[in-house]
This record gives C-alpha cells, structure tokens and sequence, in this order.
C-alpha cells in the first residue's frame, strides 16, 4: 500500500495563528494542480458549482471554527468569497485550498474534512444501500463539475458489503479516502472501513488510487 508522506506545519500557518498575515495582501494564483497530484487529466476551463465549496467550509467548521474560517481564508487568498451556491467558479481554487489545507495539516486533517462533507449535502431520496450511494458519487461529482478532463470516482462491489473504489481525478487522496467513508457511513448500519491498497497513489505521482471499502 502506497503512503502518505508528512508534511510540517509551515511558518505561514504559524503567522496567521499569531495574526501576523498581512491583512490587506491581494488574491495570490492557485498553484498549478498538477504539481501536487500525479493525476493526469488537462483541468483547463473545469469548474465546479458553488454548493462544492460551500460544502467545503461547512466540513471543516464541524472539526473546529478554526478550521472552518481557515478553509474560507484560503479561498478568499485565491479569490473566491461570497460564494453563490448555484454558480460556477473555477476548479483550480477549492483544489488549492484542500492541497494547501493537506501541506500544512496534514493527511488525517484532510480525510476528516473529507469524512465531513456527506453530512452537509443532499442525497436523492431514492439512495439507501452503501453500494448505490458509492456508485452514485462518480454522478454526483459530474454534476458539480464541468469543462475539462475531471476524472472519476470508479466503485466496484465485491461482495455484499465491500467493494473497491478507483479515484482518478484531481482532488487530494486523503480527502477522497474521508469522502468515501462519509458516504458509507451515512447509510451504514455498521462501522465502515476504508483501506488504501495497491501499488499506486496519486501523492506518490501516480495517476489514481484504490480503496478497499468494507461496511459490516
């Protein structure tokens, strides 16, 4: 199983602890998604609708208020704030503020934020089994997602009740480890587990990762 490499809380995060960030500093670029990730598809004119990141910084207010005004300061550097649940706004900001989230918290910040997401938007009301609300993931990121090469959420049942998840796109793999587990659980009538297996990790620079998902 490929691992995830620690990354220290860097002097930046440390300086807005203690206040120090220069209030008035302007928007920066988001840094190119591509040197973060190993996935490999053209992200050039992606979007995603807002309630995405909306989602975002309501997962990271249920870790702490910390947290969740974090996730919204990130999104502002990059230029993103007042966001309009049903408008389209480049996909390269919300990927930089979960990649900049992941290098200076680290990997179980992250897959708790991931974790986090499920509880703070809608499922159709026709999902009530694990395996379908896996398999609809792929078409829910389509739908909150456009233009470009996104990648997908590729779930395959192996059984009952485990399956194998293949996340090729363009958002961090910790973070997809805690989504398909918010996912799970919430309609799970027993704890869930989510194993990274393989030989491949996108952190690693490689193009996808795979779980192993087990729900009884």
């Amino acid at each position: 199983m490929a691992t995830i490499n620690t990354v220290l809380v860097t002097t930046s995060w440390l300086g807005r602890l203690l206040g120090l960030a220069d209030e008035g500093a302007e928007s920066d670029e988001p840094p190119a998604v591509d040197d973060r990730t190993g996935f490999e598809g053209s992200l050039e004119g992606s979007e995603v609708i807002g309630r995405s990141p909306q989602s975002y910084v309501a997962a990271g207010d249920s870790i702490s208020s910390f947290v969740g005004k974090e996730v919204s300061n990130k999104l502002a550097k990059y230029g993103l704030e007042d966001i309009d649940p049903e408008e389209w706004y480049p996909l390269e900001i919300p990927l930089a503020m979960l990649y900049d989230m992941r290098d200076e918290y680290g990997g179980v910040r992250m897959r708790n934020m991931g974790q986090n997401v499920p509880e703070h938007v809608k499922f159709p009301p026709e999902l009530s089994e694990v395996d379908d609300a896996l398999h609809a993931i792929d078409r829910a990121y389509h739908q909150n997602h456009r233009g470009g090469d996104l990648g997908s959420y590729e779930f395959h049942q192996e059984g009952p009740n485990e399956g194998r998840m293949v996340c090729e796109n363009p958002y961090p793999c910790e973070f997809d480890k805690g989504l398909i587990k918010g996912v799970a659980r919430k309609f799970a009538d027993n704890p869930v587990k989510v194993e990274e297996v393989g030989d491949h990790c996108r952190s690693d620079g490689d193009a996808r990762c795979e779980y192993r998902v087990d729900w009884i």
